[in-house]
């Protein structure tokens, strides 16, 4: 598969331009309207709760400005205290504050056949704000802050949904000489996981779900939770298991089938780590083998019996550049692979649970979340739960744009209809934007629109650069939003015979 088709069906190019455009308007209410399921919660009724109203003023000021801090994103002493109470109110729950935004993507998953919940824990880091009341430890042990497990719902073909489930866990000293025994039955980190299945399961949504995790969550609890729950896994192995009742290693097993085909992945850029140099993307090769397996349960633990059936798909990379890791993935699924062509859509699977990352990286640099001054672990956690909802909307901005920017040029797609981009953009937007690429508002095009609001965001647009970035898109969606709340106080404040 050549390079730029990689890209390109990374930046989801299968999307209905005019469909993920409605998620979308031009100023803050796209909190309310969307973010939030404001539609939703206003037939319900719910909309008149005082605690709603304040939920939604607080999720659009972070909307607006999502880099800000709350002082910054306020314009009045009074509203920020008021900000301040409710996310200091202990009635006020994480759950609460996600409900409707998680009952939209309830929604917006029952019209797949199957749904992709790509989960993930990550560390909060608060260590740099000591007066932090009710935090564990991170980091090497000496920082403070909280565990964050979450669950993001995906579509097959790589288009994030929203937050389907969210944890927040307090690290703590593991006992000295705790029993094997004594630690099988408290709670522990590992348990993450399995709880989120289960959370998931007790959603009753009706798409086929299938957990995708990292080496993380590669524990015997976690493909017995699944079964039991009848919920479909793709897991990264990490564990060297004997498979299939003859003591022989998964590894070995594996590397002795024949290879089935060859797959070529994206790989995005890494950035530099402790003693590792920065990695730039690439398009790596794999070669594909996969077999079904059988795993036993751990013979020490004595919470499960028997076995579990899986399906393996071994992808090594045939030829890594000098210097560069090889890729080498152990994927373990409930979901049978029969062909070539099923083994490489696991692949695929396996590839979307990046946006996972994407989403922390919005919800730490875009939402400036561990920068946040609150005082206590029960205050943050209500703010992240708000600022998850937001990073959802900055990685689907980022993939709306992506979608058409870097699309070729034809007439017969929607992206180059301007009739398209009038149905769902507000008139003052086309006006804009219309403006500042001299083209008349009644030939603005989607791809035209969104590669203005890249170049806006410092995109060059070159050949070789890519797609631009969420940080990219937000910094021009952000600049155009207040010109048109301009041109919109303009238009709305001065009679037309104050104009000359």
């Amino acid at each position: 598969m050549p390079v730029a088709e990689i890209s390109r069906s990374r930046s989801r190019e299968r999307l209905s331009t005019g469909e993920s455009n409605r998620r979308f308007t031009h100023g803050s209410d796209s909190a309310r309207a969307h973010g939030l399921g404001g539609a939703t919660v206003r037939r319900s009724g719910l909309g008149r709760c005082p605690s709603f109203k304040r939920t939604l003023s607080v999720a659009a000021a972070m909307a607006a400005a999502p880099d800000q801090s709350l002082p910054d994103q306020y314009a009045t002493w009074a509203d920020l205290k008021a900000a301040y109470r409710f996310l200091n109110n202990p009635k006020v729950t994480p759950a609460e504050l996600q409900r409707t935004h998680r009952e939209q993507v309830r929604a917006e998953c029952a019209s797949h056949a199957r749904i992709l919940a790509i989960q993930d824990g990550s560390e909060l880091d608060f260590s740099s704000h000591r007066s932090v009341t009710g935090l564990g430890f991170v980091g090497n042990g000496f920082g403070q802050g909280l565990l964050q497990q979450s669950t993001l719902a995906v579509t097959t073909d790589g288009q994030l949904l929203g937050v389907l489930h969210q944890i927040w866990w307090k690290r703590v000293r593991t006992p000295e000489g705790e029993t094997r025994r004594e630690r099988q039955a408290r709670s522990k980190e590992s348990d993450l996981w399995s709880q989120s299945i289960h959370a998931v399961a007790e959603l009753g949504l009706t798409p086929r779900v299938i957990h995708v995790t990292d080496r993380g969550g590669d524990n015997f609890d976690t493909l017995h939770t699944a079964h039991e729950t009848n919920s479909g896994f793709l897991i990264r192995a990490r564990h060297d298991r004997h498979v299939n009742g003859d003591g022989e290693r998964m590894w070995a097993f594996m590397q002795r089938q024949p290879v089935a085909g060859t797959r070529d992945i994206y790989v995005p850029r890494r950035p530099a780590k402790k003693g590792q140099p920065a990695q730039p993307a690439r398009v790596a090769r794999l070669a594909i083998r996969y077999a079904p397996l059988q795993i036993p349960c751990p013979p020490n633990d004595l919470r499960f019996k028997g076995s579990i059936s899986v399906w393996a798909v071994y992808g090594v990379e045939t030829d890594p550049p000098a210097g560069v890791e090889r890729i080498e993935w152990m994927l373990l699924t409930s979901e049978a692979v029969e062909s070539v062509a099923e083994a490489n859509e696991r692949v695929d699977w396996y590839t979307y649970r990046w946006l996972i990352e994407e989403w922390h990286k919005a919800l730490k640099t875009g939402c400036r979340l561990e920068a946040s001054q609150l005082k206590s672990a029960e205050a943050l956690e209500r703010l992240a739960a708000l600022a998850a909802v937001v990073a959802v909307r900055l990685i689907q901005l980022r993939d709306l744009a992506q979608a058409t920017v870097n699309e070729p040029p034809d007439l017969a797609s929607s992206s180059e209809q301007p009739a398209a981009l009038q149905a769902v953009v507000p008139r003052a937007w086309i006006i804009v934007v219309s403006h500042l690429t001299g083209c008349a508002a009644t030939e603005l095009t989607p791809r035209l629109f969104w590669r203005t609001v890249a170049k806006r965001g410092g995109f060059i647009g070159r050949k070789s650069d890519g797609v631009p970035g969420w940080q990219t898109i937000w910094k021009g969606w952000k600049e155009i939003m207040l010109l048109v709340q301009g041109f919109e106080l303009h238009r709305e404040h001065l009679a037309p015979d104050t104009c000359g």
